[in-house]
């Protein structure tokens, strides 16, 4: 449930990426696994599996995505899926340790990139829907609509990329299920160890979607391998920083065109 940005920063990085302008349609996919685990406003630890799906569309300076997940949620029930979001705190729904899994929310997004001339500052101007697939009786989810709009700069220098993101969400919400609306954004860096290898790292903060959690408060560092011209793979580690994020994460994403 990472911030698109980290796999977008570390594809970057390397030569020959793709995630260049096409001309061409051309289409690209990937999967992985993100592990969290933390109390956030609760005394019991929660822990969470997600296997995201996902499908992704490039014509000319448009990107289309869409992610199928898997999620399985370990706890007290005081934590539930948000999709691209991430974990929400609530206020405890058991008094033992239950396990529950399943299809997760979908998510998809729409993105348009300015490229500068020189081919050193990209500009992506996104916006995005969670639907609520989520099984919201088994805490997989909240069972609402989301919205979010962003924008994505990333300018580069040498082998060194500087990025940052900014948007507004807005939550679905209800009577049972009261949340909030919020700003996010994220800034970090990626650089070339090897023509094939890349490290970085970003910082994430957000407001808070629960009325009960702080504000998520986050840094995830990562490394990016160009394993041929239709492969990738990136590893990474979280650590959070308040209750409204995990204690730590980790996770590996491989991506891969035709």
């Amino acid at each position: 449930m990472r911030n698109q940005t980290l796999l977008f920063a570390a594809l970057l990085t390397m030569a020959g990426t793709f995630t260049a302008q096409a001309e061409e349609a051309e289409v690209q996919w990937s999967t992985g696994l993100d592990f969290s685990q933390g109390k956030y406003t609760d005394t019991e630890t929660t822990e969470i599996w997600y296997i995201p799906f996902s499908g992704t569309l490039l014509l000319g300076d448009f990107t289309a995505k869409a992610t199928v997940p898997y999620i399985r949620i370990k706890g007290p029930g005081s934590v539930v899926g948000g999709g691209g979001v991430g974990p929400i705190a609530r206020n405890r729904q058991n008094n033992t340790i239950t396990t529950e899994d399943g299809l997760g929310d979908i998510v998809a997004s729409l993105s348009y990139t300015k490229m500068a001339q020189d081919n050193t500052l990209f500009i992506d101007f996104t916006g995005k829907v969670k639907l609520p697939t989520a099984s919201s009786t088994k805490n997989l989810g909240t069972g609402k609509t989301d919205f979010t709009a962003q924008v994505d700069l990333t300018k580069a220098a040498g082998s060194v990329n500087l990025f940052a993101t900014a948007g507004y969400r807005w939550m679905g919400s209800s009577p049972t299920f009261q949340l909030q609306d919020g700003f996010l954004g994220s800034v970090g860096f990626s650089t070339n160890v090897t023509p094939s290898t890349s490290v970085g790292l970003i910082y994430d903060y957000r407001e808070s979607a629960s009325l009960t959690a702080q504000n998520p408060s986050e840094i995830t560092g990562f490394i990016g391998w160009k394993l041929s011209e239709q492969v990738r793979l990136q590893t990474y580690g979280v650590v959070g920083f308040s209750n409204g994020s995990p204690d730590t994460g980790l996770g590996v994403q491989i991506s891969f065109r035709p």
